[in-house]
């Protein structure tokens, strides 16, 4: 019994070892890749047309954020003026009044 628990260690520290060594292989690769690989500079063209592709991410950012902003408006609105008729309608009948949704008003009944 004693034997297969000294195997069993052994065997979990090989795997430990190797599972390190895999990992400490894989940076040194990828470091060395990243180190050599650079990015050749950009022709007039090429330029041009990254340039072009971020006007077009800048004005479809600035149409998304404008819609956006009217949605939220629209809600915050509507959410508004619901809370607004509850508010008035548990006021208007304090003072014998009901509340017209109309005009927005407490009306005398």
């Amino acid at each position: 019994m004693n034997v297969k628990i000294a195997n069993v260690t052994a065997t979990n520290s090989f795997n430990s070892l190797s599972r390190k060594l895999a990992l400490l292989a894989l940076l040194t690769m990828g470091t060395s890749l990243s180190f050599s690989s650079s990015a050749a500079p950009l022709t007039m063209d090429q330029q041009q047309t990254v340039n072009a592709h971020f006007n077009k991410l800048a004005q479809v950012q600035n149409t998304t954020e404008t819609q956006m902003t009217e949605q939220l408006k629209q809600d915050f609105n509507q959410q508004l003026t619901l809370q607004e008729h509850k508010l008035m309608q548990s006021i208007c009948p304090k003072y014998g009044m009901t509340f017209d949704v109309s005009t927005n008003a407490c009306l005398r009944s």
